[in-house]
Formats: C-alpha cells, structure tokens, sequence
C-alpha cells in the first residue's frame, strides 16, 4: 500500500505482488474529497457502492484497477 503524491495529492494505490516481486494487480483509491470543486460531489456520494478504506484518519474510495500486462 502506498499513500502517494506521485498521481495527484490524496491519492492511496494497493499493489499486488507475485512470487518474482512483479505488480500483478495495482488499485487506485481517492481520498473522499479529491477534485471535489471540478465533481461537486464526494467520492462518497458518487460511488456508494465502492469499497472503502480508512488510512491515517481519511477515508479513501476505491476508483479503479489495473491489471498489468505481465500476466495476459
């Protein structure tokens, strides 16, 4: 897990690894009010259905997955 600045600040990505170390599965999580003055809305409301997690105190909604081409 990292909580990162790296894609735009209030941002938590998951990796999953296999056995050789290579990222497999990469998740994207947005903190519940990023870019709420271009959605209006938080992550909350726009994706209720959307796994979520707490980190430090934030909590964060699960916006996307990324499974890497090493595996296909």
């Amino acid at each position: 897990m990292d909580v990162a600045n790296y894609c735009g600040e209030g941002v938590v990505s998951e990796q999953y690894l296999n056995a050789e170390g290579r990222t497999i599965l990469w998740r994207r999580f947005n903190v519940n009010d990023w870019r709420f003055t271009r959605y209006r809305k938080l992550w909350t409301e726009m994706f209720p259905e959307n796994e979520i997690l707490t980190v430090n105190g934030g909590t964060y909604v699960h916006w996307y997955d990324c499974i890497t081409d090493y595996i296909l």
